[in-house]
């Protein structure tokens, strides 16, 4: 799979686990008592461990981009 495939997958991927993490937060905030606290406390983490890690998987296919607009050499 080249670089702008896996970007593809990632990206969708990472916008799913977000939106998983805000609507497991915002309903365990608004509406407590709607998902079981074992559910929350289980699922919760896990999206948050999973976007951490789509992050750095999507900082790693970034790099060259990140590289030549933000680490470049001041002259």
């Amino acid at each position: 799979m080249n670089r702008v495939k896996a970007l593809r997958v990632v990206n969708v991927l990472l916008f799913l686990v977000f939106l998983g993490i805000a609507i497991s937060g915002l309903t365990a905030f608004l509406f407590p008592g709607l998902i079981p606290y074992s559910t929350f406390r289980l699922a919760h983490p896990l999206t948050g461990i999973a976007l951490i890690a789509l992050v750095i998987v999507h900082l790693v296919l970034n790099f060259n981009w990140i590289k030549a607009n933000y680490l470049k050499k001041k002259k």
